[in-house]
């Protein structure tokens, strides 16, 4: 597996600052509150944006007493989202320090600090008392569009599984393998999304039982995400001259890369998407 600064190959990561130039475009960077509804456009990374904040609330019947683990958390915007809808208290876990702190700018601009909690870590190697209150304590995992970056799929699982309560909810978008990838499928895979080996159906229904999840619903999300990432690019093209006037020609071009890159993976019907929802024993 690659370094974590490696990461950074995937443009999507880099140009943390066109945050910060969005939110003055909107004049939102000097006001002292931002309500995170109105961040959605700004600080989301993942697919579907509201809709799939509102399934994870739905899915884990969110309230007041719930706690919830967003691992690989980003900007925030989920978490802060999951606790302003539901006032649950959720620990936004995330590996890259620039986007961590990003975030928690934004969380205290937001006025959640007291709900939302964010630790700089990777789950891998974290010790696991240092989240919420230790083994056992979530009532809900999420993980939005980010196992893809991390091959070692069983150890990952077994980690989301210590943190849940028995009964809790794993809530994860992920990419699947849905046939094999040719040579430059996996060369992209590699080097714009920053994703390796990624597993089969089978093989991560497979990984789920062996780290004691069950009732598990493997929900393909293809044929959706292929005409979401598809539309994507058509928007962000015909939205150029806007967007250079903020961000300039340099963080066009890196995240046009990007969104074409996704776009063509889709495309092509080897990669996959999935939304799985599981429970812990």
């Amino acid at each position: 597996m690659p370094e974590h600064d490696d990461i950074k190959t995937m443009k999507l990561y880099t140009n943390v600052e066109r945050i910060q130039n969005e939110l003055a475009a909107r004049g939102m960077l000097e006001s002292e509150y931002i309500n995170p509804l109105s961040l959605c456009e700004v600080d989301s990374m993942h697919y579907k944006g509201m809709s799939a904040i509102e399934a994870v609330i739905a899915a884990m019947k969110l309230e007041s007493s719930s706690t919830v683990l967003d691992i690989g958390s980003g900007f925030g915007g989920t978490a802060r989202i999951l606790s302003e809808s539901s006032k649950c208290a959720t620990t936004a876990l995330e590996l890259q320090r620039d986007i961590h702190e990003m975030a928690e700018y934004l969380t205290k601009k937001c006025r959640l600090e007291n709900l939302v909690r964010h630790v700089s870590g990777d789950i891998l190697t974290l010790d696991l008392d240092k989240l919420g209150g230790g083994i056992a304590f979530f009532d809900g995992v999420v993980s939005l569009l980010v196992f893809l970056h991390i091959s070692d799929k069983r150890s990952l699982l077994e980690k989301c599984a210590k943190m849940l309560k028995p009964g809790g909810t794993l809530f994860v978008e992920d990419y699947y393998c849905r046939s094999p990838f040719s040579e430059d499928e996996v060369k992209s895979l590699m080097e714009d999304v920053y994703a390796f080996d990624l597993p089969t159906r089978d093989e991560y229904i497979s990984h789920l039982e062996a780290s004691g999840f069950h009732n598990i619903q493997f929900n393909d999300k293809t044929s959706e995400w292929t005409i979401y990432v598809q539309e994507r690019v058509l928007k962000f093209v015909s939205n150029r001259s806007h967007f250079e006037d903020i961000h300039g020609e340099p963080t066009y071009l890196s995240l046009l890369h990007f969104y074409e890159a996704v776009a063509k993976l889709f495309s092509a019907q080897s990669l996959g998407g999935v939304r799985i929802i599981a429970k812990a024993k």
